[in-house]
């Protein structure tokens, strides 16, 4: 690994067909009851942090991502010191969701998301989408 990634998490943007994004519903006990995208820590056998997004949205979701580019970098709401939001492409996979981990998961546009309770990073960084300091498109 080619930087230390071992206090640093990823969040994996994926839009579905009608420019939606997943968001997973927490059911720990950290972040009980709010949503945000597919998401984790960096492990030290991520060569990347793009490796990391394809594999936390992989063991979160089922699905198959390509890291399109990262977003935005911020502090972190827990487990780590900061976070980085990417944009992602859907490659494929069945979606299937661990309920140890996700109480409930759905495809929300960023306005609709916005109404949830959300991660407060999550929120943060939608709050910047709708401000038009990020762009979402790839």
């Amino acid at each position: 690994m080619a930087e230390d990634l071992s206090s640093h998490g990823v969040v994996a943007l994926v839009r579905n067909d009608e420019g939606k994004f997943l968001l997973l519903e927490d059911s720990r006990e950290a972040m009980l009851g709010r949503w945000a995208p597919p998401h984790g820590r960096c492990e030290t056998t991520d060569e990347s942090e793009a490796a990391g997004v394809e594999r936390e949205t992989f063991e979160e979701t089922g699905l198959l991502v390509k890291p399109l580019r990262k977003l935005l970098t911020q502090p972190a709401d827990t487990k780590v010191k900061t976070v980085s939001f990417w944009l992602v492409e859907l490659r494929g996979g069945e979606l299937a969701i661990d309920p140890s981990e996700t109480a409930r998961h759905g495809w929300f546009t960023v306005d609709e998301a916005l109404g949830m309770k959300l991660y407060p990073g999550t929120k943060l960084f939608f709050d910047k989408v709708v401000a038009g300091e990020i762009n979402l498109l790839p």
